[in-house]
């Protein structure tokens, strides 16, 4: 059941503790805890690693640990987005397995189920866009035109390769044993490895975008084994301290650079395409997330803890997709009356930079509130109800729409929404509605 769903349709108030507490009793609370605490740590990095310079008539967009590079072992804690991965694998996981035998969907049916719940706050999202960015170039305000078409739609690499993910997720329900995780791990490490090996090795550097399959398969492995227990907290432990001493010896004697995030300057970045240094931070992450799991569980268990982590989710992703343009709100505005955020040595910079992270997350809250409620209002005929289609063609042909919906949005992350962009979106968009087409609508709607 969801959290949002239930309560949106009994009023349009917040429901109390207790209240909440009945609604969500189905609800794994660590994994809530999980997704929204992630998502925030993301949403603070962002802002902390954002240096803006607006001289000149032009704006160039930089990156603290550029310019400071002392502070890349800091990414090691901020680079938290395995734990997304790992919390919605958990969570479909859970899903999968409350299907019901009466009504069981294909993987690809399934899929396109999570897929219009992913869609609809990206809908919202890329529409505000796009009208910015014609109503700029329609201004001649060519600078922040520029800056709308890159940055308003990079953070969407997330959703391209978490879609990529979710497809990957019913082949990962056949695990039944600790052997099948560990299988499963060495096997997307390996693999990822083999890729490494060769691209570094003056090979085609487009092999690398594999690793955007096997790298964040990864996480999604460890949280269907969480959500089947197949782990316990001691191997888990094991594998989580495993994983850090192969990334230190990939960083003291590999080619690998110590930021796990892009930073300008690098020869080799471990984001974009993922690298093995970033696999075993996944591990590290994601079984140590498992290792912790009754602590955790006994803080998100606190009623006001919990309230604040419920109310999160129902907005998750509108959070992840507005926080940029508010954090642009307020480094703008911050401009217009002289704050400066262009110089990391200067004296003000990090009182600016905490400052302004702090007015950005107080700022989120009722952003997300006002927003989320798109994100969870049904689309006229995409949200249509989904009904199981028999025929093995036509559910393959299903999946790879749907995978290749992840792709083009990879893409159109990786161009911007200029020339090449406009070409992936038009792409993406045309597998969307051949997905739609593909599906028969039930006469009663499925749960996610």
């Amino acid at each position: 059941m969801s959290i949002s769903e239930p309560t949106a349709r009994s009023s349009s108030r917040l429901p109390g503790a207790r209240e909440l507490a009945a609604l969500s009793a189905d609800r794994d609370r660590v994994i809530d805890l999980i997704r929204i605490v992630s998502l925030v740590v993301v949403v603070a990095g962002h802002s902390i690693m954002l240096t803006v310079d607006a001289t000149g008539g032009s704006i160039r967009l930089g990156n603290t640990l550029g310019d400071v590079p002392n502070l890349q072992p800091a990414t090691w804690v901020l680079q938290v987005l395995p734990l997304f991965f790992f919390a919605g694998a958990a969570a479909a996981t859970r899903g999968w397995s409350s299907r019901g035998l009466d009504a069981t969907p294909t993987a690809g049916q399934w899929l396109f189920a999570r897929t219009q719940r992913l869609m609809r706050p990206l809908v919202w999202y890329l529409g505000a866009v796009v009208a910015l960015l014609a109503a700029l170039t329609l201004l001649g305000a060519t600078a922040p035109a520029d800056v709308v078409a890159r940055l308003g739609v990079q953070l969407l690499w997330f959703l391209g390769a978490y879609l990529l993910v979710l497809a990957v997720v019913p082949l990962l329900q056949r695990m039944s044993s600790r052997r099948d995780v560990v299988v499963a791990l060495v096997s997307c490490w390996g693999i990822t490895a083999v890729v490494d090996a060769v691209r570094l090795d003056d090979g085609p550097a487009a092999l690398g975008y594999l690793n955007f399959l096997t790298v964040w398969t990864i996480p999604a492995v460890l949280g269907v084994a969480y959500a089947k227990e197949l782990l316990r907290p001691a191997s888990a432990l094991v594998a989580a301290a495993g994983a850090l001493v192969i990334d230190l010896a990939l960083v003291a004697w590999g080619p690998y650079e110590i930021s796990l995030v892009t930073v300008p300057g690098q020869q080799l970045s471990n984001m974009s395409p993922p690298s093995l240094l970033l696999a075993g931070h996944a591990v590290v992450l994601c079984a140590g997330a498992i290792t912790l799991r009754r602590a955790l569980a006994a803080i998100v268990d606190r009623p006001r803890v919990w309230w604040w982590v419920a109310m999160g989710n129902r907005g998750a992703m509108t959070l992840y997709l507005w926080h940029l343009p508010v954090l642009a709100a307020i480094i703008g505005l911050g401009a217009i009356v002289g704050i400066d955020r262009a110089d990391v040595h200067s004296p003000s910079f990090p009182v600016i930079v905490a400052t302004q992270t702090v007015l950005l997350l107080a700022l989120m809250v009722p952003v997300v509130a006002t927003l989320s409620p798109g994100e969870n209002r049904l689309l006229p005929w995409w949200d249509d109800p989904v009904a199981r289609r028999g025929g093995r063609l036509r559910d393959s042909a299903l999946l790879v729409l749907l995978a290749g919906l992840g792709v083009t949005v990879l893409m159109v992350a990786r161009t911007g929404l200029t020339g090449g962009g406009l070409g992936w979106l038009a792409v993406g968009c045309g597998c969307a509605v051949g997905a739609r087409w593909l599906v028969v609508p039930a006469r009663g709607r499925t749960t996610e």
